[in-house]
């Protein structure tokens, strides 16, 4: 039965499916009445009798006339009918031929850019800059002098109103192009060659055109009241050739002060319903359409917790339902809780029913402790850590107890939590770019938490500012504390999140991914703070993280989540060097492991596929800023059946390097050559007969397939585009790509939103690989995935590489991936090469300084070898930040 009921109908409840099918209702009784408009009217519309007889001018409504007679002797009901026929006619031909003209304008602008895109903005703006209703008048009179027979009339309105809609389609369909012309999924066309037609059609408008429906329903609207106001001033259709609304309505205006009131009442109710029948749709579409204001139950698709339950279930056997296993010390039971959790629960109602996020999880955290709460996407640990602060949106439930010290949380008012957040329990956020609010300098954010908890003065609160900034390691405090966030540095804008979860000395930090957003180096510096700041102050410390080189580093305990559920509890030396649950034991055992990995040798006999020589890559600076250098004279080869593994920090141009290599992006100078030829400096039509020898796989899984087409599709794409093969034979090729990535025939009609990001990732090295190219680009291809499903992936991707021996320039920040993939590695920094050599040497016995502290600030998941590492180290990384 669900397939037979629209989508939005599905999507829509309560209050908002009443005014969508309200909405419809109206506009379909319109519809109706427009088209059947001579059978149901009684009289024509400028009929003023009937058999003879003469209807009377200023008739009350009767038997005979409904609605009564206007000051000419028509028939009001009969006009109103007429004139929903000429207001549907108006409206349909308005929207339909302003989405004809401002749709193509918009995304050849969007896309295109340049001096086209600057032209057409100017000249949109210039129109929208007049008053609606002047600019169309002005245009009613240019093209039919002010009045018209029926069809030109009708078309001299709809061309009216159609000059003001445009500019607000082309400004609608022109953003959202320029944001989509920058997702990967674009790319991923461009580098097998997809030419700018198909791209702006299949790619482009299928993702923009989801707007059309909102925009159309409210021009809609604005349409009627647009013709009302034509025809109430004199310069719509001939009274004679159509009947029309506003043309009523400035007739019966003499008439309201005679208490002849039916004339200007019914036209002037039609316009309001059919305007709040257009209204009501399209604010209803706009809701339902927008992911922003729809209910979800978590950040990961069924099928990634489908994928991760599937690893689970082949690693736990009979054991998958046991219960949590937890290691108790000696002394244990005469702990002092700073923060404990008693059976938590949580669940959210979403449009999809209901979901059991957190289920009845117990675990505690003393003073000066630090407890890490380890699990993959969809595990619980984020929300759970927010269900103790009251974070949770108003569609949680929260069940069970959460005690800070003897105090009960759960059950308090947002007025009763208001004290203790921050005072009492602070919390460091994931992203510090969207922590901190960007209007503000990092120094009024740090004081308005120090002076919404005590009564301090504005210069003692700043001056304690300062103290936390230094606290934290921020260089030059007392000038810094004056930056606004975007001045700061990754690692710096992080430090003064710390410094806002230390303000009031908090008896207990909760830490949610606290590094996932920092380089490597950064990273370590922010650990080493957190450590220092536990031993100064004695905070118990709860750390949310997936990086178990992390939890190695710093935790004291760990409590292990699956799906909601803590499944193991122990020590963190003990979790590490012997696991107990069978889900922990995998998921350690998947965890790469720098200077462990017996990565493959050196392949010099064979051709070089890829030479990179002395490239060098600028991009433009801001108004009355420099040039900035991304890529700074890089040389570098690759041969076949080789995986160069080109690492370094964000910024460092290695992403950069991968996009030139394959042509989007131009350099500035030098050469880069691909099994021969060169492909520097050619443009997009040049470049198509070679795009064939390259393939590329994206970062991000989820934004690298268009969302539009299917599995099937986003494959056959290349094969369609670079080939003269036949559907069947295409289709047995993607059949046999599905195979070689271990997904099978069933995906071929699936969509990418229906996929884990493993499987996803899988269906965008099946459509690089599509082509049997020579090299293959693969940027950052892992970063995005969980740690059990990354080593699934990477697997399959050195099956495939020594099977088919393609070269790869393996782009990637993460040393241990690298160490188990490549023959060699690079590494760079602020856009110059600094090292390059075989992969046990680079990552064995690295020669430069800058090399060393990338390898020394690597967590390993072995508490003992961490400890020595870090001992080793020394002070190697305290200049970071």
């Amino acid at each position: 039965m669900k397939r037979f009921i629209p989508s939005v109908v599905r999507q829509s409840h309560g209050l908002q499916r009443f005014m969508l099918f309200l909405g419809f209702a109206l506009i379909f009784a319109f519809i109706l009445i427009a088209i059947f408009a001579p059978l149901i009217a009684p009289y024509g519309f400028n009929d003023n009798s009937s058999g003879g007889v003469i209807f009377g001018t200023q008739q009350p409504p009767s038997a005979d006339h409904w609605f009564g007679t206007t000051v000419g002797g028509t028939d009001v009901l009969s006009r109103v009918i007429y004139g929903t026929r000429t207001a549907v006619e108006v409206i349909v031909l308005a929207v339909i031929l302003s989405g004809i003209i401002g749709v193509p304008l918009g995304l050849l602008s969007g896309y295109l850019g340049g001096w086209i895109d600057r032209i057409l903005v100017l000249i949109m703006d210039a129109l929208y800059a007049f008053p609606s209703l002047l600019l169309a008048i002005v245009v009613a009179i240019v093209l039919s002098g002010g009045n018209s027979g029926a069809f030109g009339g009708i078309m001299a309105a709809a061309i009216s109103i159609t000059v003001v809609f445009i500019p607000q389609y082309f400004r609608v369909i022109r953003n959202a192009t320029v944001a989509i012309k920058v997702e990967p999924f674009v790319d991923s066309a461009r580098v097998v060659g997809v030419r700018t037609p198909r791209i702006l059609r299949k790619h482009v408008f299928s993702n923009v055109s989801q707007s059309l429906p909102v925009i159309g329903t409210l021009n809609a609207s604005e349409a009627i009241l647009t013709l009302a106001g034509l025809g109430f001033l004199g310069f719509g259709i001939e009274p004679s050739a159509a009947a029309e609304w506003g043309y009523d309505l400035n007739k019966a205006l003499p008439d309201a002060s005679s208490g002849i009131w039916w004339t200007g009442v019914f036209p002037g109710t039609a316009i309001v319903l059919i305007v709040l029948g257009a209204t009501l749709v399209g604010e209803s579409l706009n809701d339902i359409l927008n992911p922003l204001l729809r209910t979800r139950g978590a950040d990961t698709t069924s099928a990634d917790e489908a994928e991760i339950q599937h690893e689970f279930e082949e690693v736990s056997g009979d054991e998958a339902a046991a219960v949590a296993t937890r290691t108790v010390e000696a002394g244990d039971e005469l702990r002092v809780a700073a923060l404990s959790l008693t059976d938590l629960a949580v669940t959210f109602r979403t449009d999809a029913g209901r979901i059991h996020a957190v289920n009845g999880i117990t675990f505690d955290v003393a003073p000066g402790e630090v407890v890490a709460v380890v699990g993959e996407s969809g595990s619980g640990k984020s929300v759970s850590s927010r269900a103790i602060l009251g974070l949770l949106p108003s569609t949680a439930g929260v069940t069970g107890s959460v005690k800070l010290g003897d105090r009960e949380l759960l059950g308090m008012s947002n007025g009763e939590l208001r004290p203790i957040r921050g005072d009492k329990v602070s919390m460091v956020f994931q992203e510090p770019s969207t922590a901190l609010n960007p209007v503000y300098t990092v120094g009024w954010q740090i004081i308005e938490g120090i002076q919404a908890h005590g009564r301090t003065s504005k210069k003692d609160a700043r001056k304690r500012a300062v103290e936390l900034l230094d606290m934290v390691g921020m260089p030059d405090p007392e000038r810094r504390v004056d930056y606004y966030p975007h001045q700061l540095s990754g690692g710096q804008k992080q430090r003064v999140v710390i410094a806002m979860a230390i303000a009031c000395d908090p008896d207990v930090i909760i830490a949610d991914e606290p590094t996932t957003a920092l380089d490597v180096t950064v990273q370590a510096a922010i650990l080493e703070l957190l450590l220092s700041l536990r031993d100064r102050l004695g905070t118990a410390i709860v750390l949310i993280t997936h990086n178990m080189g992390v939890v190695a580093d710093m935790a004291d305990r760990v409590v292990v989540m699956y799906r909601g559920n803590v499944v193991e509890e122990a020590p963190a030396r003990q979790l590490f060097a012997a696991p107990r649950h069978p889900y922990t034991r995998a998921l350690l055992e998947a965890v790469p492991h720098l200077g462990q990995a017996n990565g493959p040798g050196l392949v010099d006999d064979n051709d070089i596929v890829l030479k990179v020589n002395d490239l060098v890559v600028d991009f433009p600076g801001g108004f009355g800023q420099p040039t900035f250098r991304a890529v700074d004279h890089v040389s570098l080869e690759v041969r076949k059946g080789e995986v160069l593994g080109l690492v370094g920090e964000s910024g460092s141009g290695k992403s950069t390097i991968g996009r030139t290599t394959v042509g989007l992006q131009q350099p500035t100078s030098g050469t880069i050559h691909v099994s021969g030829n060169e492909v520097s400096g050619l443009s997009d039509r040049q470049l198509r007969p070679l795009r064939s020898r390259f393939g590329f796989v994206f970062q991000d899984p989820a934004s690298s397939l268009n969302p539009r087409m299917s599995i099937g599709q986003c494959i056959a794409e290349p094969l369609h585009v670079q080939t003269d093969m036949t559907q069947p034979e295409v289709e047995a090729k993607v059949l046999a790509l599905l195979d070689s990535v271990e997904l099978g025939g069933s995906y071929v009609g699936r969509f990418p939103h229906e996929l884990s990001g493993g499987q996803r990732q899988r269906v965008s090295l099946a459509r690089a690989l599509a082509l049997d190219p020579d090299l293959l680009i693969a940027d950052e291809p892992t970063s995005a995935l969980d740690v059990s499903v990354q080593a699934r992936v990477l697997e399959l991707f050195t099956d495939l590489q020594q099977r088919l021996q393609f070269a790869c320039l393996f782009i990637s920040h993460d040393l241990a991936v690298v160490d188990t993939l490549a023959n060699r590695v690079a590494v760079m920094q602020h856009g110059k090469l600094v090292e390059i050599g075989p992969r046990e040497q680079v990552l064995g016995n690295p020669q430069e300084d800058y090399t060393k502290r990338l390898i020394a600030a690597v967590p390993v998941p072995d508490p003992d070898e961490q400890r020595r590492r870090r001992e080793a180290r020394g002070h190697l990384l305290t200049d970071i930040s």
